[in-house]
């Protein structure tokens, strides 16, 4: 199969993950199309043998880190404000612990393979995964006072 079908299953969700890790779908978009054409230019270079997802994924991640500059300007006009502060919390998260959360929980990588795309060793992606879901948890904590005259609905409630 040529390289390019085996590509093309998998743009739409490079795209997502793109999008969730620079915060705008056209910074997203740039780097993708900066890595198709690094691969067109060099196919040879493109598989290291571990799978072309992730070695897609692995390009991209070469590409994003040596290029990405976090500019501010993150948020497209018009999106959704929930979108907005999830970006924002990503955006509170050091660069490669959010890369490594965004390919564990939204790409579905194994921590394994989060390793090899990131060129990180297994216990460092480990360490910054849990410091990254750390990090959310403290922020997207908050208190709830429930008032209700009937305790076991303020029991269901409080559950």
């Amino acid at each position: 199969m040529p390289l390019g079908e085996e590509l093309r299953g998998h743009l739409p969700y490079l795209r997502r993950y793109a999008r969730a890790l620079t915060g705008s779908q056209q910074h997203g978009d740039n780097f993708v199309h900066t890595t198709l054409e690094v691969i067109v230019a060099a196919p040879d270079e493109f598989s290291a043998g571990n799978g072309t997802r992730i070695d897609l994924y692995r390009n991209f991640h070469r590409i994003w880190e040596s290029a990405y500059i976090d500019d501010g300007e993150g948020s497209d006009d018009g999106e959704d404000p929930f979108v907005r502060a999830a970006n924002k919390r990503l955006a509170q998260i050091t660069p490669l612990g959010r890369q490594i959360l965004l390919l564990t929980a939204l790409e579905g990588f194994s921590v394994g393979e989060a390793s090899i795309i990131t060129g990180t060793d297994g216990e460092t992606v480990e360490t910054l995964l849990a410091e990254a879901v750390a990090d959310l948890d403290r922020e997207s904590c908050t208190s709830v006072l429930i008032i209700e005259d009937e305790p076991l609905i303020a029991m269901e409630l409080e559950q």
